[in-house]
């Protein structure tokens, strides 16, 4: 799978007459791991949901590979969608089912009826969702009841159902934001880590800057729904660190 290449141009999103987002321009290159970093309320799940293709902008246009998502047919928008996965602050898993069935599920929109239909009956896959659990430290769990198991084990098997489809771009949505500090920082070393073992590309909205830091390609600060700074990790100061969360109380 090629991996795309994302251009916002001038792009906006406005909840009524709210503005999310204010004319954000930028690229995101295959294999680029950017840390989407600033207060809660500046935007950074709206830019989220616009680069996994599930809303779409007010204002401007966003290109992949070349041509604008709003020209999309139907099936050329599911195939991009198909290539981006999304891990959300919340694990969203079904507490009644198995983990196996819940990591499963991240593969059930890539198959036919009738392989869907037999996962529905019978636990297939088990070595391939075995293997994903294995690389986050929960094969263990592979079948308890996703209920059973702590935050943090719950997030990782998350993070299983969004690796294993192996997608061209992640899309981690404050991932550890319920968790406490110690399995924050954890889970996203493991994204990080999961991101760059199958160059794929990432974007990470955390407040953990200090983790993200060492890792990532770009930091873009993002503020009141506009783009404070995009630079290189080790060119963010931390007066800029101050200017971007200055009255939030939310840097970390």
């Amino acid at each position: 799978m090629t991996t795309p290449e994302l251009h916002l141009r001038d792009v906006g999103r406005h909840w009524g007459e709210r503005p999310a987002l204010q004319r954000i321009t930028l690229s995101l290159s295959a294999g680029e791991r950017v840390a989407l970093i600033g207060p809660s309320g500046g935007g950074k799940s709206t830019l989220i949901k616009l680069l996994a293709g599930s809303l779409r902008p007010t204002t401007g246009v966003i290109e992949v590979n070349g041509h604008a998502m709003h020209d999309f047919s139907w099936s050329e928008l599911q195939r991009y969608r198909s290539q981006c996965r999304i891990v959300e602050q919340q694990s969203l898993l079904v507490p009644q089912s198995t983990v196996h069935s819940n990591v499963l599920s991240g593969l059930l929109s890539t198959w036919p009826w009738h392989k869907v239909l037999r996962a529905a009956l019978w636990p297939i896959e088990r070595q391939r969702v075995r293997t994903v659990l294995q690389q986050l430290g929960v094969a263990e769990h592979q079948w308890a009841k996703a209920g059973e198991l702590s935050g943090g084990q719950m997030q990782r098997v998350a993070i299983a159902r969004a690796l294993i489809a192996d997608p061209a771009i992640l899309l981690a949505d404050e991932p550890t934001a319920s968790l406490d500090p110690h399995t924050a920082r954890a889970v996203t070393r493991q994204i990080i880590e999961a991101a760059q073992a199958r160059h794929m590309s990432l974007v990470f909205c955390t407040h953990w800057f200090d983790i993200v830091k060492r890792d990532c390609t770009r930091v873009i600060g993002l503020q009141d729904g506009r783009i404070l700074f995009d630079l290189p990790p080790d060119q963010v100061s931390s007066s800029q660190l101050d200017q971007l969360y200055a009255g939030s109380g939310e840097r970390i």
